[in-house]
C-alpha cells in the first residue's frame, strides 16, 4: 500500500513531457544515498515518470541522479503506479562532483554499510 496517490486520467501536467531515449537514473536520498536504479521514461522541466525495478518503499523527498549528465535534481514523489512512479522537480539541477560519480556509479555502488 503507498501513501501516494495515482495520477487521474485527465492531462493535469503544468508544462508538456517529452519522451526520452530509455536514459538510465538513480533514485537516491536527498543526502544523496543510492536507493535504487530507475530509467527515465518522459521528462520535462518540472518532473518526469519513471520506470522501477521493484517496487520498493521510497521516501516522499528524493533526488533524481542522472546517470548521463552526472547531476542531481531534488525531487516530491507524486504517484505511484505498479512499477512507475511520478516526480515532480522541487530544486535546481546539481552538478555531482568525482566522489559522488564514483560511488553511485562504481562496481558496488548498490552496497551500502
Amino acid at each position: 500500500m503507498t501513501m501516494h496517490s495515482t495520477p487521474p486520467r485527465s492531462d493535469s501536467r503544468m508544462v508538456p513531457r517529452r519522451r526520452t531515449r530509455i536514459q538510465p537514473v538513480k533514485i537516491v536520498s536527498l543526502d544523496r544515498t543510492f536507493l535504487e536504479d530507475g530509467t527515465a521514461i518522459d521528462r520535462s522541466s518540472k518532473g518526469a515518470r519513471i520506470g522501477r525495478y521493484a517496487a520498493r518503499h521510497l521516501p516522499s523527498q528524493i533526488a533524481l541522479y542522472d546517470e548521463v549528465d552526472c547531476t542531481f535534481q531534488p525531487a516530491t514523489l507524486v504517484w505511484t503506479r505498479g512499477l512507475q512512479i511520478g516526480l515532480r522537480f522541487t530544486g535546481p539541477v546539481v552538478a555531482a562532483n568525482r566522489a559522488e560519480i564514483l560511488r553511485l556509479t562504481g562496481r558496488y555502488y548498490a552496497i551500502t554499510e
